[in-house]
């Protein structure tokens, strides 16, 4: 379970963090930092362990 949801959760959460300011800006609305900051944070520790447990999955 846990092999699958680490890396849908690593990348989901890095993607939406890098795209989220971008549709935010086209939809003329303020950009919320704080939820783009812990979405790249989310992103970041999924990728740590993916990589720290990866003999484990």
């Amino acid at each position: 379970m846990m092999r699958k949801l680490l890396p849908l959760g690593a990348v989901g959460f890095s993607t939406a963090a890098m795209l989220d300011p971008l549709w935010q800006a086209g939809l003329g609305e303020p950009i919320a930092w704080g939820r783009d900051l812990l979405l790249a944070v989310g992103g970041g520790l999924c990728f740590y362990a993916l990589i720290r447990y990866r003999d484990f999955l």
